[in-house]
Formats: C-alpha cells, sequence, structure tokens
C-alpha cells in the first residue's frame, strides 16, 4: 500500500497545484490590471478560461495560449529551455540569447555554478538564468555566481525544476531583474 499511497499523495499535490496556480494567477492579473488601470473585464475577454472541475467546483484558470505553456514542466529540462528560448526571442528579439555559461565570465571565481542562459545586449551580459534542482539554489558555488552577477549589476535568477516555470512567469522573471 505504501507505493500506492505515494502514489495517491502525488497525484493530489499536483491537483491542489493546479488549483493554487489558478487562483494565484486570476488574483495576481487582476491586482496588476487594478495597479496599471487597465480593465480587468477587456484582459478577461482577451485570455481564454479553462474550467476545471475540482471537487465538486468549478474552477476558471485563465489559459496563457494553446502550445501548452500553461502546464506544469514536471522536471522537464528541455520544455523549461524551449520556455526561456521563447520567452527570449519574443520579448528581448533585439538581444543575444547564449547557452551553458561558466561563471568566470561574469567575474564569478572558478568554483562558482555555471548558467544555462544569458541573455546580452551589445555583448554585455545582462541577465543569466540558472536551472536548478530542488534545494540546490543554497549551494555555495549558486550564490557565489549570483553575487558576482550582483557586484557587476547583472541581473540573475534561478528556475526550481521543480516547479511550473510557466513562459508567461520566466518573462516576468526576467523583466524583473533587468537592470535599467
Amino acid at each position: 500500500m505504501g507505493f500506492l499511497g505515494d502514489l495517491l499523495k502525488r497525484e493530489t499535490r499536483k491537483m491542489v497545484s493546479t488549483v493554487v496556480d489558478g487562483v494565484v494567477d486570476s488574483v495576481m492579473d487582476h491586482v496588476n490590471g487594478a495597479f496599471k488601470g487597465n480593465d480587468s473585464s477587456a484582459q478577461a475577454q482577451a485570455a481564454p478560461n479553462v474550467a476545471m472541475n475540482v471537487g465538486g467546483r468549478e474552477v476558471s484558470k485563465r489559459r496563457e495560449n494553446e502550445t501548452g505553456d500553461d502546464r506544469d514542466c514536471l522536471g522537464d529540462r528541455n520544455i523549461v529551455r524551449q520556455r526561456i528560448e521563447m520567452a527570449a526571442a519574443e520579448g528581448w528579439s533585439g538581444y543575444e540569447l547564449r547557452r551553458d555559461i561558466p561563471a568566470a565570465e561574469v567575474g564569478a571565481d572558478q568554483r562558482a555554478h555555471g548558467f544555462d542562459y544569458g541573455l546580452y545586449l551589445n555583448g554585455q551580459p545582462k541577465v543569466m538564468i540558472m536551472l536548478l534542482d530542488h534545494y540546490q539554489y543554497r549551494n555555495q558555488s549558486v550564490q557565489r555566481a549570483h553575487a558576482a552577477c550582483k557586484s557587476r549589476g547583472i541581473g540573475s535568477f534561478n528556475l526550481l525544476m521543480h516547479l511550473p516555470n510557466r513562459k508567461t512567469y520566466i518573462a516576468e522573471r526576467i523583466k524583473a531583474v533587468m537592470p535599467s
């Protein structure tokens, strides 16, 4: 029964996570619309909704698009890489997106963790991204790499593989750390 119990717990967590993500996305969209002075009803009409039946209740979740970018990445690095590349191409077309950058390129020592992606403008690094496993963000090698970025005015962040890592989330993170 241990295996079956673990399987049921995992599936229940996925379902609860999906519902919570949908509710948080909806609340954040409403709050962001209020701050920006946008009409939330116009936003609601522009983005289609997905209705889910959870526990006898119907829960509405905004759908990002038809390509499945609103789904959990399920720890698949290829999906996350594809979403990073799509977000960079759509939001920062004038930037160069590089892969597998050693931390020494941003001034970190040799023991620092390298970056999976970097957005460059005119050959200068602007935003660096790491794909990490659960709790790996605590490692000193990761912290050294981020400290080197911070000291040089380069934005950096982690994407943890156990999280959904939606394309819109990735784009928002890039915007948030992009130096002005």
